[in-house]
């Protein structure tokens, strides 16, 4: 049976309760604010992120509903979109970079205002783990236009703070003598390490992946570690 990979856990970094605020680009000069809120699960069995929107923009309310998943197969990431404003639906497909933080698509659907079909690039930029943008552009024309920019931030409530206890169970402790580096978004691939664990420090393995494992540490972190410098706790 097919199992969650990495890619998979770059959609678990959207998952949340985000407030979002938004402008609608319509014309040179011409901008739509609004405000919504964003609730996003992944579905059991953890290979697909669905998120439905509500909100408003120019006092008329708008919802929406999305659908995103890593297709193993295709090795591509592929999304569909639905809302209230039209009987269209935008299917996307696209690539992760930067290791889950940066998310681009191309989609394309009819645009009833536009009456015609367009091209659409659908980028998502992790600013940090609680702030995220999103910019979407008409591509189907001789140069790249903005049609709707979006902040989205993570609720108070959900926000993920480093520093914060955690009681375990624990599965392991730290080893090595100058402590461990680890990387939030992904194992080490030409990028700093956004932190270090000290020797000695207890952690529950959350999942295996070769030669880096996530875990959660007892300071509230949650991170991908060298496999190597795990040891399991004796019961």
């Amino acid at each position: 049976m097919e199992k969650p990979s990495e890619h998979h856990w770059h959609l678990k970094m959207m998952a949340g309760t985000w407030d979002v605020k938004l402008k609608m680009h319509h014309a040179p000069g011409q901008v739509m604010e609004g405000t919504g809120v964003e609730i996003a699960k992944m579905q059991p069995g953890g290979f697909w992120l669905i998120s439905d929107f509500t909100g408003t923009f120019a006092g008329m309310k708008f919802s929406g509903h999305g659908v995103l998943g890593y297709e193993a197969h295709k090795k591509r990431y592929t999304g569909v979109w639905t809302d209230s404003v039209a009987s269209v639906m935008i299917i996307s497909d696209g690539q992760c970079e930067k290791h889950g933080r940066l998310n681009t698509m191309v989609g394309k659907a009819y645009d009833p205002m536009k009456k015609r079909v367009v091209t659409y690039l659908q980028v998502t930029e992790f600013k940090d783990a609680n702030t995220k943008t999103f910019h979407m552009y008409d591509t189907s024309g001789k140069r790249k236009m903005l049609m709707m920019e979006a902040v989205y931030k993570r609720r108070a409530e959900e926000k993920i703070i480093k520093g914060a206890k955690f009681n375990g169970p624990f599965t392991h402790t730290i080893t090595g003598l100058g402590g461990v580096h680890y990387y939030l978004g992904g194992p080490q691939q030409a990028r700093p390490p956004e932190g270090q664990f000290k020797p000695g420090t207890r952690v529950t393995l959350v999942r295996k992946n070769g030669s880096y494992c996530v875990v959660k540490s007892e300071t509230g972190i949650t991170a991908h570690v060298a496999t190597a410098a795990l040891k399991p706790i004796s019961k």
